[in-house]
């Protein structure tokens, strides 16, 4: 059961992984934006060219290539060595910190921009996933 887990939290980073990576490309130009801008309430270019898509001069979405690609390689190394809590720990940390932040973007989405990006909510289900699906492993781990 655990092994599927990890394998279920792997997924879900890689989905993370491959959705900020779309973003940063549409951010810049090298993808187009016609698979997420809809109207004025779902436009990823809303979302994805306003100041709040940068934090001290870093993408928002180059962070979440990043940190879903950490988390994917946790995984990965987690199905190599079932017994490291560390591993664990450490994707309960990062997990939980990316939750946390994206509840902070989600909250720019609706209550500043008025504008939903669907790569971003995408995004937002991967890291949803990836918390429940690790918290339910570390309890399991400290059960033991």
């Amino acid at each position: 059961m655990k092994k599927k887990l990890v394998m279920w939290i792997g997924g879900f980073a890689l989905i993370g992984t491959l959705l900020s990576i779309y973003a940063l490309l549409h951010k810049y130009g090298f993808a187009t934006g016609a698979v997420c801008n809809i109207n004025d309430t779902f436009s990823c270019d809303i979302v994805n060219q306003s100041s709040y898509s940068f934090i001290f001069g870093i993408p928002v979405s180059l962070l979440g290539v990043v940190a879903y690609g950490f988390m994917l390689l946790a995984a990965v190394l987690k199905l190599r060595n079932m017994n490291d809590i560390q591993i664990t720990q450490f994707l309960l940390v990062a997990s939980i910190g990316g939750l946390l932040f994206s509840f902070y973007l989600t909250s720019i989405e609706a209550f500043v921009l008025y504008a939903w990006c669907l790569i971003c909510i995408g995004q937002q289900l991967a890291i949803i996933g990836i918390a429940a699906l690790t918290t339910k492993l570390y309890l399991l781990e400290k059960a033991k």
